[in-house]
């Protein structure tokens, strides 16, 4: 292995970015190497995660029974618990109202499976997307009152609900609002208002999504339960159960992958493996997917559960996950992936339409470099797709995007966020001076609406905000790579000890390598558009590689056009088993010509 990186300084890659080793401490690397008696890269790789030497093994061995906290600690947790019980004693319906994404899905299904094992009655509400939009509603609301619900718990929604929350309230109605989105101290209506993010919350959880606070609430809950006796009769549940819908639910929703969260995961995928719920297996096997892990809980199984909310079969998801018959779950899995084709020719429309609006407008404007954010506005843009289109424009830009649809005068829109620019905060100041009518989220993703005569003063308001968040670097696109590695090296063993510290994500990055100096032996053309690759390094080192989407891109024109030349790559090593042989096949991300 080799460790001068000199040869990448200052250097921009074929995909416009700076790759700099993510960490050169030596003595840092050195004391986790021998404190812990792990391989010197394993021990680079944690040093380049910010993991001290005395955390290693509760990082590497993460266990959701250490790491969870008392539920007690969460501010209202115990108050919202107490009116529940008081529910459950007076044989009380109680309401569920989710979001329409994965986090909404997995929050709200926790939640019925665990009434419904000690026979609590529920209904649950999944807003329309399309109709009804984000959170609660008066329509949601009038449901669970006609249906005789006084108590509703919102789960991923409702912490911005202000005049629904008081609609609720004006019928006589109680509500738990768990939720994760940022708040200031303009708080709606509520019983008990679960939000790690509030002013009075100590508990340090910010880092979670929905379904893990939904988790602690059902543990809080399963406690008070078991302490009351309230039903001496039924052995209580196990809520290990419910880690796979954790796991899947933190996953999608891209959280931090540390502590608590990375213990969900990493058990919640062990609970996959050994035995899936009809739900996820039903997903898993239509899909394709084979050994279950982040990347396939984020890329497979959760766009088909989005894909309900996205197209207006908002409350697929939580039937799929929470059924018991393996003719529903066909049925809802074959709906899902037809419904996810759809949404995927839907936002290749509204992408085109995006990367033309913004292109055109740098043209016309001249401007030698990219603003400070995208922000594009289309006409009946489906709202399915908005947040996806974002994050795709975010990843061309390498800047905060906001993508918006025009209907009737009003306009409805998505953003994402660039590590540095905290866009929950960017959208609830811009509520909170009148350019928005409604807005929330949290670091890295939002949603809001506004009104046509308000939308290039949102603009500007963008442009200047992000300017104030960001310093010389933060828009500049920067990779890390762990190692510069021979392609030699490249092997199962390699792959084996890089698994040790996964699941990897947000907040634990998948490592990446660079192999210098390397030839492109041959390539070939598979699938649509992915390009399949021999790699030789300088010791004739051999490996399989593959670079996704590439042809028809620079990075692809480099690869097809090599002529012989030298080329670093930088990417991840990944396994590739195929008919009993356990091999590797390193996933090329990025290249400089040599």
């Amino acid at each position: 292995m080799r460790n001068n990186g000199s040869f990448l300084e200052n250097k921009f890659s074929v995909r416009g970015s700076l790759w700099k080793e993510r960490v050169s401490d030596l003595e840092k690397i050195s004391i986790i190497e021998n404190e812990n008696k792990i391989p010197k890269l394993l021990a680079k790789i944690l040093a380049g995660r910010e993991i001290p030497s005395s955390d290693v093994d509760s990082f590497l061995n993460p266990e959701v029974n250490k790491l969870i906290l008392n539920p007690s600690e969460l501010f209202d947790l115990d108050k919202g618990v107490d009116l529940i019980v008081k529910c459950i004693s007076k044989k009380e319906k109680i309401g569920i109202l989710g979001d329409y994404d994965v986090d909404g899905a997995t929050s709200s299904s926790i939640l019925k499976l665990f009434f419904d094992h000690y026979g609590v009655k529920t209904e649950i509400y999944i807003p329309d997307r399309l109709k009804e939009g984000y959170g609660p509603n008066n329509s949601a609301i009038d449901f669970f009152y006609d249906n005789g619900i006084n108590t509703f718990i919102t789960v991923d929604c409702g912490a911005t609900s202000i005049e629904p929350m008081i609609y609720a309230s004006s019928k006589g109605m109680n509500s738990i609002i768990i939720d994760h989105h940022k708040v200031d101290n303009n708080l709606p209506v509520s019983y008990a208002h679960i939000n790690p993010s509030r002013n009075e919350d100590n508990s340090g959880l910010n880092d979670l999504a929905a379904v893990g606070l939904t988790f602690i609430f059902v543990v809080g809950l399963r406690r008070t339960i078991r302490n009351n006796n309230i039903f001496p009769d039924i052995n209580e549940p196990s809520l290990k159960q419910y880690l796979d819908l954790v796991a899947l639910g933190t996953v999608c929703d891209v959280v931090q992958l540390r502590g608590l969260n990375r213990a969900f995961v990493k058990e919640g995928i062990d609970i996959i493996s050994k035995n899936s719920r009809l739900g996820i297996d039903g997903l898993i096997s239509i899909s394709g997917s084979k050994d279950i892990g982040v990347t396939e809980l984020g890329y497979r199984i959760g766009p088909r559960i989005n894909a309900a909310g996205r197209t207006g079969a908002s409350d697929l998801g939580v039937r799929l996950l929470t059924s018991n018959s393996e003719d529903e779950v066909l049925a809802i899995s074959e709906r899902l992936d037809n419904l996810n084709k759809q949404r995927q020719n839907i936002e290749e429309t509204v992408l085109f339409e995006a990367i033309n609006n913004v292109d055109n407008n740098i043209a016309d404007k001249k401007l030698n470099t990219i603003p400070n954010s995208i922000i594009v506005l289309g006409k009946s843009w489906h709202l399915g797709v908005l947040g996806i289109v974002a994050s795709r424009l975010k990843d061309k830009y390498y800047r905060p995007s906001f993508v918006i649809s025009s209907s009737e005068g009003k306009l409805t829109g998505s953003a994402r966020s660039i590590s540095g620019i905290d866009i929950g905060k960017l959208i609830i100041k811009a509520v909170n001076n009148n350019l928005l009518i409604t807005g929330g989220g949290h670091k890295m993703a939002a949603g809001f609406s506004l009104k046509e005569d308000t939308f290039e003063k949102f603009k500007d308001f963008c442009e200047e905000e992000i300017y104030s968040q960001s310093n010389s670097s933060t828009l500049n696109k920067v990779n890390y790579y762990d190692e510069i590695i021979d392609s030699s090296n490249i092997n199962r063993d390699l792959y084996n000890l890089i698994n040790v510290a996964s699941p990897y994500g947000q907040g634990n990055p998948e490592p990446q390598f660079i192999i210098k100096n390397a030839k492109v032996d041959y390539w070939s053309e598979v699938g649509n558009g992915h390009l399949k690759i021999k790699i030789s390094s300088a010791n004739y080192g051999n490996i399989d590689a593959i670079a996704f989407s590439s042809k028809g891109t620079p990075l692809g024109d480099i690869i097809m056009n090599h002529a012989g030349s030298l080329l670093h790559f930088a990417g991840v090593v990944k396994k590739n088993d195929w008919k009993g042989n356990k091999a590797v096949q390193f996933h090329v991300r990025d290249l400089f010509t040599a």
